[in-house]
Protein backbone atom coordinates (compact mmCIF):
# COMPACT_ATOMS: atom_id res chain seq x y z
CA UNK A 1 0.00 0.00 0.00
CA UNK A 2 1.16 3.50 -0.79
CA UNK A 3 1.35 5.82 2.18
CA UNK A 4 -0.34 9.20 1.91
CA UNK A 5 1.95 11.85 3.45
CA UNK A 6 -0.99 13.61 5.15
CA UNK A 7 -1.94 13.16 8.79
CA UNK A 8 -4.80 14.29 10.99
CA UNK A 9 -4.81 14.64 14.76
CA UNK A 10 -8.06 14.52 16.73
CA UNK A 11 -7.74 16.01 20.21
CA UNK A 12 -10.08 14.49 22.77
CA UNK A 13 -10.69 15.05 26.47
CA UNK A 14 -11.50 11.71 28.07
CA UNK A 15 -15.03 11.91 29.42
CA UNK A 16 -16.22 10.10 32.54
CA UNK A 17 -18.71 8.10 30.44
CA UNK A 18 -15.80 6.67 28.42
CA UNK A 19 -14.19 5.05 31.45
CA UNK A 20 -14.84 1.91 33.44
CA UNK A 21 -15.18 1.56 37.22
CA UNK A 22 -11.40 1.94 37.57
CA UNK A 23 -11.36 5.29 35.76
CA UNK A 24 -9.59 3.72 32.77
CA UNK A 25 -10.76 4.30 29.20
CA UNK A 26 -12.92 1.32 28.23
CA UNK A 27 -11.46 -0.76 25.41
CA UNK A 28 -14.57 -0.25 23.24
CA UNK A 29 -14.02 3.53 23.14
CA UNK A 30 -10.86 3.42 21.02
CA UNK A 31 -12.59 2.31 17.78
CA UNK A 32 -14.98 5.26 18.22
CA UNK A 33 -12.02 7.59 18.58
CA UNK A 34 -10.43 6.00 15.50
CA UNK A 35 -13.58 6.85 13.56
CA UNK A 36 -13.44 10.47 14.77
CA UNK A 37 -9.85 10.73 13.53
CA UNK A 38 -10.65 8.98 10.22
CA UNK A 39 -13.65 11.20 9.46
CA UNK A 40 -11.61 14.25 10.52
CA UNK A 41 -8.78 13.17 8.22
CA UNK A 42 -11.08 12.98 5.21
CA UNK A 43 -12.84 16.27 6.01
CA UNK A 44 -9.66 18.24 6.77
CA UNK A 45 -8.02 17.03 3.56
CA UNK A 46 -10.85 18.01 1.24
CA UNK A 47 -12.96 14.88 0.90
CA UNK A 48 -15.61 14.80 3.63
CA UNK A 49 -17.29 11.46 4.17
CA UNK A 50 -20.65 13.09 3.46
CA UNK A 51 -19.40 13.78 -0.09
CA UNK A 52 -18.33 10.16 -0.53
CA UNK A 53 -21.74 8.93 0.64
CA UNK A 54 -23.61 11.45 -1.52
CA UNK A 55 -21.88 9.90 -4.56
CA UNK A 56 -23.39 6.53 -3.61
CA UNK A 57 -20.27 4.97 -2.08
CA UNK A 58 -20.00 3.16 1.23
CA UNK A 59 -16.74 2.19 2.90
CA UNK A 60 -17.21 -0.60 5.43
CA UNK A 61 -14.52 -1.59 7.89
CA UNK A 62 -13.32 -5.07 6.92
CA UNK A 63 -10.63 -5.43 9.60
CA UNK A 64 -9.80 -3.67 12.85
CA UNK A 65 -6.77 -4.17 15.06
CA UNK A 66 -5.81 -2.51 18.33
CA UNK A 67 -2.87 -2.91 20.67
CA UNK A 68 -3.32 -1.53 24.18
CA UNK A 69 -0.02 -0.38 25.66
CA UNK A 70 -0.94 1.99 28.52
CA UNK A 71 -4.27 3.06 29.98
CA UNK A 72 -5.93 6.36 29.25
CA UNK A 73 -7.78 7.85 32.21
CA UNK A 74 -10.67 10.16 32.94
CA UNK A 75 -9.60 13.79 32.45
CA UNK A 76 -6.67 13.00 30.16
CA UNK A 77 -6.31 14.96 26.95
CA UNK A 78 -5.41 12.49 24.21
CA UNK A 79 -4.39 12.91 20.60
CA UNK A 80 -5.49 10.38 18.02
CA UNK A 81 -3.15 10.50 15.04
CA UNK A 82 -4.49 9.07 11.76
CA UNK A 83 -2.60 8.40 8.55
CA UNK A 84 -3.90 6.66 5.43
CA UNK A 85 -2.46 4.30 2.83
CA UNK A 86 -4.16 2.75 -0.21
CA UNK A 87 -3.56 0.23 -2.98
CA UNK A 88 -6.40 0.99 -5.42
CA UNK A 89 -8.68 -1.67 -3.97
CA UNK A 90 -8.45 -1.10 -0.21
CA UNK A 91 -7.46 1.73 2.05
CA UNK A 92 -6.05 1.52 5.53
CA UNK A 93 -5.83 3.97 8.40
CA UNK A 94 -3.09 3.63 10.99
CA UNK A 95 -3.74 5.21 14.38
CA UNK A 96 -1.70 6.24 17.39
CA UNK A 97 -3.38 7.39 20.60
CA UNK A 98 -1.01 9.50 22.69
CA UNK A 99 -1.24 11.34 25.97
CA UNK A 100 1.45 13.90 26.77
CA UNK A 101 3.73 12.27 24.20
CA UNK A 102 3.28 8.73 25.54
CA UNK A 103 1.86 6.08 23.25
CA UNK A 104 -1.25 4.50 24.80
CA UNK A 105 -2.78 2.55 21.91
CA UNK A 106 -1.91 1.83 18.32
CA UNK A 107 -4.04 0.19 15.71
CA UNK A 108 -5.38 0.19 12.20
CA UNK A 109 -8.60 -0.23 10.26
CA UNK A 110 -8.90 -1.65 6.76
CA UNK A 111 -11.67 -0.49 4.41
CA UNK A 112 -13.05 -1.18 0.97
CA UNK A 113 -15.47 0.76 -1.18
CA UNK A 114 -18.83 -0.66 -2.14
CA UNK A 115 -21.57 0.63 -4.37
CA UNK A 116 -25.06 -0.87 -4.22
CA UNK A 117 -23.64 -3.37 -1.74
CA UNK A 118 -20.97 -4.72 -4.09
CA UNK A 119 -17.21 -4.32 -3.56
CA UNK A 120 -15.38 -2.30 -6.20
CA UNK A 121 -12.11 -0.52 -6.83
CA UNK A 122 -11.50 2.75 -5.05
CA UNK A 123 -13.01 5.68 -6.96
CA UNK A 124 -10.37 7.26 -9.23
CA UNK A 125 -10.86 10.72 -7.72
CA UNK A 126 -10.29 9.25 -4.24
CA UNK A 127 -7.08 7.50 -5.33
CA UNK A 128 -5.69 10.59 -7.05
CA UNK A 129 -6.75 12.94 -4.24
CA UNK A 130 -4.74 10.96 -1.67
CA UNK A 131 -1.88 9.83 -3.90
CA UNK A 132 1.58 10.17 -2.36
Amino acid sequence: MELCPLEHVARIEVRYAETDAMGVVHHAVYPVWFELARIGFLRSHGMPFTQIESEGWQSPVVALSLEYLKPGRFGDFVEVHAQMSQDGVRFRFDYRVECEGELLVRGHSLHVFTKSGKPCRLPAHFVSHFAP
